[in-house]
């Protein structure tokens, strides 16, 4: 599919580009820019077989380049795809660890495993989404990438505000927008492009921004991006957000194509030149807008308990240490019962308004299962190869039959009935052995 730009978009930034249009829309019919991060959440996780020499100077686990969603690299997440002006959202919002954050529309996690990666598990990262297929890739995703301290919704935003009004010390907005920063990349978003979209959107933002505003505690602060090149829905709606809310504008630093916000674009507001654009034409990139902010209010006082270890069965923890005991090097604590599943949780749900549907919820461990405790894909994938008692390493061979569901045959008498399978020294999937046969655990949605 070619692309073929809107009359309507075409005038609009002729008009608004002047001179430099041509160079603009020229740019728009060239190859996106592909990109992709390492996870520092997996052990050695500089050992993948992608070339580095191109890195992104704004990251330190950025790079320029395309991947393979089948390598092993991909699978036991290594590697997560992302466009590079994207990755400069979580480098502006700066997550710490320990810190509570929220990613407000957070399909399908770019952003959220990028956040993760810098807080190294440590802290409360909430991240939702209003379309429940995409909410799925979400969760997936954190799952793929080993992070334990996530908490997945799918939720209307302003459905959040019960539950975690002034919670949060950082937030993302990176909102559903018109997309024209990504019209190179998906050409199907040219046929949602009109005018009145554009003001949808606008108007959309704004509601999504003033909720993300009360989530927000005082002194927070939040970074607002869209990609897209529209002022209604960039300049303009972030100036709305600073003069309707007491929020302040903080300026963000820019590197080598990076350019300011566009006065001329708002009325001439020269805040504008705080913000941050990347186009296409200059920067190696998609089309991307950022804004940052800090908010001043008067503290409102809002406490919010940490989950507590509580509903566990005693069978069920027995059955769990068990487990622990034959196949981990590790323990877990803080761990939570319901209905036959366990897990290690982030949040007390007991906490939160009922209309909120919780996907994932910290680290799944597993599913109690006639008198016996089987682990979940999630399980494996948080831990490291000195926290699992026989990890197995395969040969080509055997990780192509594995990942199609084939079962292995073995010679080794190993002293764990579950074990880590690996490939290239990356640990993908649990097996379980019986009669000197690996049995496979890899989950069937994810077999090639």
């Amino acid at each position: 599919m070619s692309l073929n730009l809107p009359e309507d978009f075409k005038k609009k930034y002729e008009r608004l580009f002047g001179s430099r249009y041509k160079y603009f829309e020229n740019s728009l019919f060239k190859e996106p820019i592909e990109g992709f991060r390492l996870n520092p959440l997996k052990e050695d996780y500089e050992n993948v077989q992608v070339n580095v020499d191109s890195k992104v100077d704004y990251s330190d686990i950025g790079y320029y380049g395309k991947i393979n969603g089948n390598s092993i690299d991909h699978i036991s997440g290594y590697l997560y795809s992302q466009d590079p002006s994207a990755m400069y959202v979580a480098e502006v919002l700066n997550p710490k660890p320990g810190e509570k954050i929220l990613d407000l529309c957070a399909a399908p996690g770019s952003k959220t495993t990028h956040i993760a990666s810098k807080m190294n598990n440590k802290g409360i990262l909430v991240a939702n989404e209003i379309n429940t297929p995409r909410a799925k890739i979400l969760s997936s995703n954190i799952e793929r990438m080993g992070v334990t301290n996530a908490v997945v919704l799918n939720n209307r935003p302003d459905q959040l505000l019960s539950s975690f009004t002034g919670y949060f010390d950082k937030i993302v907005v990176d909102a559903p927008c018109s997309g024209e920063g990504m019209f190179r990349k998906d050409h199907e978003a040219v046929n949602y492009w009109s005018l009145d979209y554009v003001k949808a959107c606008a108007k959309r933002q704004k509601e999504i921004l003033a909720v993300a505003f009360e989530l927000l505690r005082p002194g927070g602060e939040m970074v607002y991006s869209t990609c897209t090149f529209s002022a209604e829905e960039d300049e303009q709606n972030a100036l709305w957000l600073a003069d309707n809310f007491n929020m302040e504008i903080i300026a963000i630093d820019k590197y080598e194509g990076m350019e300011e916000g566009i006065p001329a674009w708002c009325n001439n507001d020269n805040r504008a030149k705080s913000f941050l654009r990347m186009f296409p034409d200059s920067f190696k990139g998609e089309g991307h807008f950022i804004s940052k902010f800090k908010k001043n209010e008067e503290d409102l006082n809002f406490k919010f308990q940490k989950s507590k270890n509580k509903n566990i069965e005693k069978k069920s923890k027995e059955l769990f240490d068990v487990f622990c005991n034959d196949n981990l090097n590790t323990s877990f604590e803080g761990i939570q019962q319901h209905g036959l599943t366990l897990e290690k949780p982030i949040i007390d749900t007991s906490t939160l308004n009922n209309e909120l549907k919780i996907l994932r919820n910290g680290l799944r461990l597993g599913e109690l299962k006639k008198n016996r405790f089987e682990p979940n894909h999630s399980l494996v994938l948080s831990l490291s190869s000195n926290q699992i008692k026989n990890v197995l390493e395969l040969s080509e061979n055997e990780y192509t039959k594995y990942i199609h569901g084939e079962t292995i045959k073995i010679n080794d008498n190993l002293s764990s009935q579950w074990i880590g399978v690996s490939y290239k020294k990356k640990i993908f999937s649990w097996g379980k052995i019986a009669n000197n046969t690996i049995k496979n655990f890899y989950p069937k949605g994810l077999r090639q």
